[in-house]
């Protein structure tokens, strides 16, 4: 009997494409994993670009994921190199306070020392004329670099005149006494109000304020405080500080400021 010739196996030349569709089935897998961990959450990205925006002071600058070119947006269309400019200009500063800091180390520490030295000198002056002290008569006011001593000229001088009223040198004796023991710089400044002189003393207000605050200074000197850290200065009628359209008001106007700078910060100048 004759063997029977088994079946002829036939190739199969398509068995490739199982492989193929396996990796074309894991590379898509993979751009879609990357796609979304890489996809911008917008609603995040404009509060926080909003919260920087608001921290320096920007004009607004949105981020539009949808514009393949990147740029910021916004009400009238900004471009990258106006928004890297606003970048810059915010790192000058910046970078300015922080080679100041670097700089001069002790600035924080010096002004809560001269903060500090003013609040001594202002409770030093309040033991001294605080009994002075009213809305009509003498006012202390400042910060935390100088003090203000407000004298209404009235109490100073008579009308139009430079010459001191005996009545004012006690007062002014008790100042220099204070001030005498102080190393401050002390500027005393005379105001006017805004009516020309009418006598022939003085050509017109910068003199006859000027010559006041002239002669307070000389009762300092006289008192005893160092001249190298007394001035006078005149502005006639060109600070006031309140209108001059009353008698009272031109009143407010007349003045003497006897001005105490701190010592430290007036040191930090003088050796700038």
């Amino acid at each position: 009997m004759a063997r029977r010739k088994p079946p002829e196996s036939v190739d199969n030349h398509e068995r490739w494409l199982v492989s193929y569709a396996d990796f074309i089935t894991l590379l898509f897998a993979f751009f879609v994993v990357m796609y979304s961990t890489s996809a911008v959450n917008v609603g995040n990205f404009r509060v926080l670009s909003d919260s920087i925006v608001r921290a320096f002071g920007l004009p607004g600058v949105s981020y539009d994921p949808s514009r393949p070119d990147g740029d910021g947006t916004q009400s009238s269309r900004i471009g990258l190199p106006q928004l890297d400019a606003e970048r810059d200009a915010v790192r000058v500063p910046l970078q300015a306070a922080a080679n100041s800091a670097s700089t001069n180390p002790n600035a924080a520490l010096g002004d809560i020392q001269a903060e500090e030295e003013i609040a001594g000198v202002e409770t030093a002056l309040q033991s001294a004329v605080g009994d002075l002290v009213a809305p009509d008569r003498l006012a202390i006011t400042g910060n935390d670099k100088w003090l203000e001593i407000k004298i209404p000229a009235r109490m100073l001088f008579p009308s139009g005149s430079r010459s001191l009223l005996a009545s004012s040198i006690p007062m002014l004796q008790r100042l220099a006494e204070t001030l005498g023991g102080l190393p401050n710089e002390v500027v005393v400044q005379g105001h006017t109000d805004n009516q020309p002189i009418r006598n022939g003393q003085f050509p017109s207000n910068w003199e006859l304020s000027t010559a006041r605050a002239a002669a307070v200074a000389r009762v300092f000197e006289d008192e005893g405080i160092d001249p190298s850290r007394l001035s006078a200065v005149g502005f006639g009628p060109n600070r006031p500080i309140t209108d001059n359209l009353t008698e009272e008001s031109r009143a407010e106007n007349r003045r003497v400021v006897i001005l105490v700078r701190s010592a430290l910060l007036s040191q930090v100048v003088g050796d700038g």
